[in-house]
């Protein structure tokens, strides 16, 4: 390269390099900044989703959009069940605007709720409010949502139903009303009853109901519930197996985990030595001792501790009780899973084993028994190679006697309760009645309101209702039958 080239190379180089830095420490002029426009949006109802120039912003009313450019804008709002809204905006001059949609303010979001009810002629509630309009009707201009329609007719048991209304259409609601003139029903969908396997129910001097399920205790004074669980009491078990009511009206409860008592409300645990027994049956002596059954022997309470009787210190045939009843004589009566009857008197133990009843075709099991007003024993067997079988035996004037029956033929009595000169059969298929003149009730699945009626127990109330503990459909009711 000449001296002239290299000369003039040098110069552009050197005038490249101070441009360069001349430029980057200018600070004559300022860049540009970003706009910071706002669009404040709120909405009735709200929950809306927000979109610009039709594309999700993530953001729902109301909402504070911080980023708009100036100019003109397509805001579309959508809202579930509602008819999709949009507007434009312009902004400029960096300002804030507000925007108020009202959803409810147009006639197309509205629509209609037609509402149908067995039996007709109920009055309807929208949303807890009164209608004065009754089934079948149909409620007029609804806006879209959800919607509770509220369905009550006297004689039956009120209930309800979630309805969902778009915009501008017409739904229809049907529901059936529980017919509670006779029968009514307690389970977890209509109640604080915890599940639907009752086992046990005790009615006290107050007339309330308490319902021992396969979940916690239940306590019913006709309009409040109180529920005792694990979760807020001492229970360890929520299984609930047996009930006693007391002579002081004290609740004692039963479970696959001891023993508890409910005094005015209150429970404790008073399972002592016996904490994770299982409690099979409870009964009180007429000097107001509590004895109970368990799988594995019967005790007596005694102060704070518990009196263990089995085969090994007593006069027990076996360790497996099925029930445990109290006469009139104070004579402790044990009904066993395999040896018939063990009675204790004070401290002088006898024996009935099945076999001397001299009924064909009844085997070694008691299942239940009661004593009669009129003196006579009912027992309620049961077959052990078919644990839901067994024969309903009485016992008058020291004779035994075979209860006969077709409803009670391959069935099995699991409870028996005497009252005002009836005998009440908790049964695995229904409700046997046997009234003071001999009269022969059965009430099954089929011709009750109740859809099964597999009984556990049963109990009556200070209105001669009775009270029912089922297998598979909660509490029951059947009202005033008695009379």
């Amino acid at each position: 390269m000449s001296s002239k080239a290299r000369i003039i190379a040098i110069t552009l180089s050197l005038s490249i390099f101070f441009i360069s830095c001349e430029r980057s420490v200018f600070t004559g002029y300022e860049e540009a900044k970003p706009e910071n426009n706002k669009l404040q949006i709120t909405s009735n109802p709200s929950g809306a989703k927000i979109y610009l120039k039709g594309k999700y912003t993530g953001l729902n009313t109301p909402s504070l959009l911080t980023w708009v450019e100036s100019g003109k804008d397509t805001i579309g709002l959508k809202l579930y069940l509602f008819r999709d809204t949009t507007f434009i905006t312009e902004i400029k001059n960096e300002v804030e605007q507000k925007w108020f949609i009202d959803f409810t303010a147009n006639r197309g979001n509205y629509g209609n709720i037609s509402c149908v009810s067995i039996p007709l002629g109920a009055s309807i509630l929208l949303n807890k409010s009164k209608t004065y309009r009754t089934t079948p009707g149909t409620l007029s201009r609804v806006i879209a949502g959800v919607h509770l329609i509220s369905i009550s007719k006297e004689g039956h048991r009120a209930d309800s139903a979630k309805v969902t209304l778009g915009a501008g259409e017409t739904v229809q609601t049907n529901i059936i009303l529980e017919d509670t003139t006779k029968w009514v029903s307690y389970n977890p969908e209509n109640s604080l009853v915890k599940s639907n396997l009752v086992n046990s129910i005790a009615i006290d001097n107050y007339n309330n109901a308490w319902i021992g399920s396969s979940d916690g205790l239940s306590k019913f004074d006709g309009r409040n519930w109180k529920v005792y669980t694990s979760n807020n009491s001492v229970l360890r078990s929520n299984v609930i197996t047996a009930l006693k009511k007391d002579k002081q009206n004290r609740i004692w409860v039963g479970t696959a985990k001891g023993i508890y008592l409910v005094e005015n409300d209150i429970m404790s645990d008073v399972s002592f030595d016996i904490q994770n027994q299982y409690v099979v049956d409870i009964a009180e002596s007429c000097n107001g001792t509590i004895w109970i059954a368990l799988n594995g022997g019967v005790a007596k309470l005694n102060g704070n501790s518990w009196q263990l009787f089995t085969m090994s210190n007593s006069g027990l045939k076996d360790n497996y009780p099925l029930c445990i009843e109290i006469d009139s004589s104070d004579k402790i009566w044990i009904g066993s899973r395999y040896n018939g009857i063990s009675i204790l008197d004070n401290n002088n133990w006898s024996y009935i084993p099945t076999s001397s009843m001299n009924i064909p075709g009844i085997e070694t099991g008691v299942n239940s028994i009661c004593f009669a007003e009129d003196g006579t024993v009912w027992v309620g067997t049961i077959t052990l190679s078919l644990l839901d079988f067994g024969k309903l035996v009485y016992r008058k004037n020291n004779v035994w006697y075979a209860y006969n029956n077709k409803n009670l033929e391959s069935n099995l009595v699991r409870q028996i309760v005497s009252y005002k000169g009836s005998i009440i059969l908790a049964t695995g298929l229904g409700l046997g009645l046997i009234n003071k003149s001999g009269n022969f009730d059965f009430f099954r699945s089929g011709n009750t309101k109740l859809y099964e009626l597999l009984l556990r127990s049963v109990a009556v109330d200070k209105n001669d209702n009775i009270w029912l503990g089922t297998f598979g459909c909660g509490a029951g009711k059947l009202k005033k039958i008695l009379n």
